[in-house]
């Protein structure tokens, strides 16, 4: 499953270190090369390596430094990163540099299984383990289900069906009269290398559910019981996070994977199985999968090469009939602007006799009430015509008056 931490040797632990702590500054002057190593963690200075024929060419920039004290504006900057960065990290990093040397058969802070809960799955009715963090034996009478552990654990955590040479599918694992089986999986998820913290906290849950008509859900839950995840891509992640691998017989060895490893006497089937531990087949399988990917796609490519000059005739063409529509385009909408401009014309014509016909009408109205006026002269002097020409008109006005 998950790698646990090993004791390593002393002088090997502190190369390790060493060359996990420093950092390599390579200065390129002319055709000399030269290597300047500079610590993280010891404060001790280093003088610089030289490589190459380029040695004795060193020593004499080395001495027309200390003459001139030329220095070089990167490397000064480099070396106040290098000092601020010891200052800031340096007891810190020499701190957990040496918890790790101390620490002799240290047990994994992820990817260790802490329990597995099973419920109707194969001849177990319900089923729990708590396992401990190193080594566990799981013992019994032959039958009585200590594989269908193993084999629960493989179909939990993703693994083909076929791979536990228990079944050729997910419904052989379901228990004689029953319909759903659930496998449940802690996976301890600790430390710097965690994965996702924050979302899944120190325990990862993982439950799968199947049914008999094939079907199966994941849920994927964090250690207070939130789903965070129902996804196989995340399951998929999680794994390769914490380098588990089911499928992997170095990691899941099953009864028939190592009775065949035993009883194949030929060194090309121990050769495979080699191959299938270490998933050098399975590289080489993905190699051949990215070289048929590969020739698909010059095919492909030489086809879509072959079919690129009836293409551009055919694009030259589209684009000269696109040409003509588009000046078609703006011819219509040029006449569609002008019929426009027409109506307006027509509209600017009729209000501008309007206006002159309102004018001439404001015109006469303001000569009306000369016209009224000089009407009632004109009837009052035919009144007065009359009045005077014949007097019994102005008797019976008179009488008028009177009544």
């Amino acid at each position: 499953m998950a790698k646990r931490k090993v004791s390593i040797e002393s002088s090997e632990q502190d190369q390790l270190d060493s060359s996990q702590a420093s950092k390599r500054v390579r200065i390129q002057n002319g055709d000399d090369q030269r290597e300047v190593v500079q610590s993280q963690v010891s404060k001790r200075e280093k003088k610089p390596a030289v490589n190459g024929k380029g040695k004795d060419k060193a020593v004499q920039e080395e001495s027309s430094d200390d003459e001139g004290s030329i220095h070089l504006p990167q490397q000064e900057q480099t070396e106040e990163d290098e000092k601020r960065f010891e200052e800031e990290n340096g007891e810190r990093v020499r701190a957990a540099i040496e918890a790790k040397r101390n620490t002799f058969g240290g047990i994994a802070d992820h990817g260790i299984i802490e329990h597995i809960e099973m419920h109707q799955f194969m001849c177990h009715r319900f089923l729990s383990f708590t396992f401990g963090p190193q080594i566990n034996f799981i013992i019994g009478h032959n039958g009585s289900g200590k594989s269908a552990v193993l084999s629960a654990i493989t179909v939990a955590l993703g693994g083909k069906a076929t791979s536990t040479g228990r079944g050729n599918g997910l419904k052989s694992f379901i228990r004689e009269g029953q319909d759903v089986a659930e496998v449940t999986i802690t996976i301890k998820n600790q430390g710097e290398e965690a994965f996702k913290p924050k979302e899944y906290g120190k325990s990862i849950i993982v439950t799968r559910r199947f049914k008999k008509d094939g079907s199966s859900s994941w849920k994927i839950r964090s250690k207070d019981g939130k789903v965070v995840s129902t996804k196989k891509d995340e399951l998929a992640a999680i794994c390769d996070h914490m380098n588990i691998q089911v499928d992997n017989p170095l990691n899941v060895l099953t009864q028939d994977s190592a009775r065949q490893f035993l009883s194949a006497s030929h060194p090309s089937d121990k050769y495979k199985f080699f191959l299938r531990g270490t998933q050098l087949s399975q590289l080489n399988d993905e190699y051949d999968a990215c070289l048929e990917n590969i020739n698909q796609t010059t095919k492909v490519l030489g086809l879509k090469k072959a079919a690129l000059p009836d293409l551009r005739v055919t694009f030259k063409e589209a684009s000269m009939r696109f040409e003509e529509a588009s000046k078609a385009r703006e011819q219509k909408y040029k006449a569609d602007e002008l019929k426009k401009e027409l109506a307006w014309a027509h509209v600017a014509g009729k209000e501008e006799d309007m206006t002159k016909k309102i004018e001439e009408v404001a015109k006469l109205k303001r000569r009306l009430p000369k016209i009224e006026e000089e009407v009632q002269n004109a009837e009052v002097r035919i009144v007065m015509l009359y009045i005077h020409d014949c007097p019994w008109i102005t008797f019976i006005v008179q009488l008028q008056s009177c009544h």
